[in-house]
């Protein structure tokens, strides 16, 4: 039943926070995750994951040896939001809102769960305020992962967490992220963007080889920072060598062609 139904465990016990999450899915893609809070510094991330059922009553009943339920005498159990607004975060959820408070005091910034509430057709409840919230989720980011490497292993730990059964959506998601790194991030030297934003391009034309939209691009060679005085500055050209006659598949701002031969 574990192998079939749970997805993942996680238990975390240090001074600051102790909690266990256990992530259920079945086998058409569709997972729930419980997770059990004793103590959590930052215990939400957007609105509309900021739920928690207190069950503090349960537990005492529990250890209380001579209480007995019955309808009259039960205890109550509490439902309330992080976010700190109850009907708030209940209206964001109905109506498929964003909103967070202080996305730098999040591991990671909320970075990847916000590009995905996007991709599901989420839309901010503040877009001026948003723009802001985006830089600062960029920053922490990539202050939690600054390496190329780590920021992969995390992007592809996310998709096949969270996109199970979704394979057609996974190049959207990675898309959006890329968009959104692409116009807040501020934090990082250019070559810096330049080398995540291409490594997450990379993710997306993977994606759509494993889809066999594309050929797999395992060959695709990146070149995007042409010189100066070159006056056509498509700075995202990519080629793919050793296949059939040439094509051109070009649903974002990106340039696939396959040539033959050595490029």
């Amino acid at each position: 039943m574990k192998d079939a139904y749970v997805q993942k465990m996680v238990k975390v016990s240090t001074d600051h926070d102790r909690w266990s999450l256990i992530s259920l899915s079945n086998n058409s893609g569709k997972n729930v995750e419980l997770k059990f809070v004793n103590s959590l510094r930052r215990q939400f991330e957007f609105s509309v994951d900021s739920f928690q059922i207190v069950l503090d009553s349960i537990l005492k009943v529990y250890r209380a040896r001579d209480c007995k339920l019955t309808e009259d005498s039960h205890p109550i159990v509490i439902a309330e939001s992080m976010y700190g607004d109850f009907n708030e975060a209940m209206d964001h959820l109905k109506y498929k809102l964003i909103s967070t408070r202080n996305p730098e005091e999040i591991r990671g910034g909320g970075l990847l769960k916000y590009s995905n509430l996007l991709v599901r057709d989420f839309k901010p409840a503040d877009e001026a305020e948003i723009k802001s919230l985006e830089r600062y989720m960029c920053s922490r980011f990539f202050i939690d992962f600054p390496d190329v490497a780590e920021q992969q292993r995390k992007i592809e730990s996310y998709l096949r967490n969270h996109f199970i059964g979704e394979e057609k959506s996974k190049y959207d998601y990675l898309m959006t992220l890329r968009g959104v790194v692409n116009e807040s991030t501020v934090c990082l030297m250019g070559h810096e963007r330049r080398q995540t934003l291409n490594m997450i391009t990379i993710l997306a034309l993977k994606v759509l080889g494993e889809q066999n939209i594309i050929p797999n691009a395992a060959n695709v060679t990146c070149y995007y920072q042409p010189a100066p005085y070159i006056s056509d500055r498509n700075f995202s050209s990519y080629y793919i060598a050793h296949g059939q006659p040439p094509i051109i598949y070009q649903p974002y701002p990106f340039h696939i062609q396959i040539q033959s031969g050595i490029v």
